[in-house]
């Protein structure tokens, strides 16, 4: 099935904005955002550098992630009102599923080509250094953070609609925002929108080693709601009948 949609989808992406939305945010933010710490690399450490890049990229994806899962909604809408969700003779689950798997392949492409870039941008022209396996590593992390997103849009789409979608993308967002401070310190865990922002945490200098055992111990609770999420979300999409 995962074969067939990607094939599908890939012949669907080139007739729409999303193509030009991934190949845009792949491309031109991380050349942005590179030249404009690179010329103030006098004022701004390297790894505060990286801090700001990743805060940016988990602030935007709650947003980002909610406008794919509306254009791909609002696609499915139109042509014939989800039959090829509802029509679907194996499993609708595994259907929405697959299609959510192949945007979040997609995510996994831009989060890691533009931290490739952003860094390439620093080293090329600014001579400035960082650890491609640890960037490699955070990038990775910081995609699988994002599932819950996909799933909790997608769910929320299909039960309010594309508006319901759009003002969880703005809430998560904010929820994002807000995560910079210390206001969810306590219970950032437990908050999707917190976890790809905290990451950042690995990148801060001078950190007590203690801290990161107790950070990296703390993941183990999103990484059980993903899966809590996911096997939640596939029920949900099997039980799905349409919009009411």
């Amino acid at each position: 099935m995962l074969k067939q949609v990607v094939e599908a989808e890939n012949i669907k992406i080139r007739r729409s904005l999303l193509l030009y939305l991934h190949l845009i945010v792949l491309f031109l933010f991380p050349v942005l955002f590179g030249l404009y710490y690179g010329s103030r690399k006098q004022v701004i450490i390297p790894a505060n550098m990286i801090i700001g890049f990743y805060e940016i990229l988990a602030i935007t994806s709650p947003i980002i992630i909610s406008v794919v899962i509306c254009l791909v909604f609002d696609r499915e809408e139109k042509a014939g009102n989800f039959k090829n969700w509802l029509t679907e003779p194996i499993s609708k689950g595994w259907m929405i599923q697959a299609q959510l798997s192949y945007y979040w392949i997609w995510y996994v492409i831009e989060i890691m080509g533009t931290s490739l870039i952003f860094s390439g941008v620093l080293f090329g022209i600014y001579q400035i250094r960082f650890s491609l396996i640890k960037i490699a590593l955070t990038s990775i992390a910081f995609s699988l953070c994002g599932i819950v997103q996909y799933e909790l849009t997608q769910i929320i789409a299909l039960r309010w609609g594309i508006g319901g979608a759009l003002i969880l993308g703005f809430f998560g967002t904010v929820i994002s925002l807000l995560s910079i401070t210390s206001l969810l310190d306590f219970v950032w865990p437990i908050i999707p929108w917190t976890w790809q922002i905290r990451l950042t945490t690995f990148w801060q200098t001078n950190i007590d080693l203690g801290l990161v055992k107790l950070s990296l111990i703390e993941y183990l609770i999103p990484l059980m709601l993903t899966c809590l999420i996911i096997f939640w979300g596939k029920r949900y999409f099997d039980n799905w009948q349409g919009k009411n």
